[in-house]
């Protein structure tokens, strides 16, 4: 369900939306000396460069926004614009992106779309009514919607054509023209950011995803070994940092290639062992809180806002490159300048660190703390790897004795459930990151303390000890 702005087209052209252009990048023309060439012969020389460049562009640059296609509306963007935007109206600026079949889509010219005549023409859609709220006192439609660019070929130019023989049916003319545009449209409900990667390795390595589970909660093998392979690093000096970087890189970036696969089973379609399926959508923006009042038995767009971080976007390789350079450049594995002193933390293996502010009392039987980085491994979360005393007046340091220890994966919050009330109003929390029995991580690496601990290596961590009062008084 959409409404499209279409731009590039010409007059009067037909469409191809479902007749795709021939794409054929491992089959080319050998031309000979008095070779007969005929329909299929120009159109193997012509899907051949073409789907030579498409596949290229899918596999190695992937899907994303590469300049322009700024969404905008009037209540919100363009107040102080040179070229406002017509009251009500949605608008794209020209721009281009790559879809996940590596098909250029170039926006030539604004597409501009009503938003209240858009809503008129599609209020009864089940779709439209499922992302739509009333506000009670005011009677408004309020609703979220995503906007989206495709791929759209169409036929142009009309020339004399032969008829064939024994056709009667054939026109003298036929469009002898293909213009790559695109279709721009409107959808209600709002679009996921499209951080998903293939990499999953590499990722991990980088620290932009968290290791994968079974379902049993239990970290995958591959996962753990790039955790090893991560605490190796930052373990090691300054001086064999950059190798084993260089190496692990290499080594998971081979393994998550060969984990690699394209939607399209080869030799079913045009787009064989293309990475993706061809009827794809690059998502330009969200367009959150569209607001549409009725004044005067007329819809007005009153209120929304645009959100285009939700967007994949593809950067040059030659700034790429730059970004990279520059990262490397005058700067110590510290992060720091030099002259500065080293970040205590660098050589920080990953474990797991307690968050003090989190630690409190609740009631008088249950203690609650967090932890930050990786999730906890669940088995060694009990009460060997932990020690609870309050001090007395008059007894000294009493331990508690802990019945129950609960772990919340998703809020990485631990609860101690105590057999009693602690025999003094000043605890004493220790969760060990040492010893026979310490806390660990889903990447079997130690507590490393606290949040301002030394480094933890993937061997020792340290002990988090944190002191407080249960309650007023003493």
């Amino acid at each position: 369900m959409s409404t499209e702005a279409l731009a590039n087209k010409s007059s009067n052209p037909s469409s191809l939306s479902n007749e795709m252009l021939p794409v054929d990048p491992f089959r080319s023309l050998y031309v000979h000396f008095g070779m007969l060439l005929g329909v299929d012969d120009f159109q193997t020389l012509d899907a051949y460069h073409r789907g030579k460049m498409w596949y290229h562009n899918a596999w190695l640059h992937g899907k994303g926004v590469v300049w322009g296609l700024e969404a905008s509306l009037p209540s919100t963007d363009s107040t102080d614009s040179e070229d406002p935007v017509p009251t009500g109206e949605l608008r794209v600026s020209p721009g281009l992106a790559m879809d996940g079949m590596g098909r250029e889509l170039l926006l030539q010219q604004p597409a501009c779309l009503n938003v209240s005549a858009w809503y008129k023409a599609h209020e009864d859609d089940i779709e439209l009514q499922q992302a739509i709220e009333v506000d009670e006192e005011t009677g408004d439609i309020v609703f979220d919607a995503h906007i989206t660019i495709s791929f759209q070929g169409c036929l142009n130019r009309q020339v004399p054509a032969l008829s064939e023989t024994c056709d009667t049916s054939a026109t003298s003319t036929a469009y002898s023209r293909v213009v790559e545009t695109v279709e721009v449209c409107l959808h209600p409900g709002l679009a996921e950011p499209t951080d998903k990667s293939d990499y999953a390795l590499l990722r991990l390595l980088f620290g932009l995803s968290e290791p994968r589970v079974d379902d049993e909660g239990i970290t995958l093998e591959s996962d753990l070994d790039v955790l090893q392979a991560k605490a190796e690093i930052l373990a090691a000096s300054e001086e064999e940092q950059a190798a084993l970087c260089q190496k692990w890189f290499k080594h998971f970036a081979i393994i998550d290639g060969m984990a690699l696969k394209p939607e399209t089973a080869m030799g079913t379609s045009n787009f064989a062992s293309f990475p993706r399926l061809p009827e794809g959508e690059v998502v330009i923006a969200n367009v959150i809180g569209i607001r549409l009042a009725n004044s005067d038995d007329e819809t007005k767009l009153v209120a929304g806002s645009i959100d285009p971080f939700v967007r994949p976007f593809l950067l040059p390789t030659c700034e790429l490159q730059t970004l990279i350079s520059a990262s490397c450049i005058g700067k110590s594995n510290s992060g720091g300048e030099a002259g500065e002193s080293p970040d205590p933390m660098v050589n920080d293996a990953g474990g797991p660190r307690v968050d003090p502010e989190s630690v409190s009392m609740q009631g008088t039987e249950n203690l609650l703390f967090s932890t930050v980085g990786p999730p906890l491994m669940k088995a060694s979360v009990d009460a060997k790897g932990l020690s609870i005393s309050a001090f007395d007046t008059r007894d000294g340091w009493v331990q508690c004795d802990i019945k129950k220890v609960d772990y919340n994966t998703e809020e990485k919050r631990v609860n101690v459930e105590l057999r009693d009330a602690p025999a003094g109003v000043l605890i004493r929390l220790i969760v060990k990151g040492t010893g026979e029995s310490p806390v660990l991580g889903r990447n079997r690496i130690p507590l490393a303390g606290g949040i301002d601990s030394p480094a933890g290596s993937i061997h020792q961590g340290n002990d988090f000890v944190y002191m407080f009062r249960a309650r007023s008084g003493s």
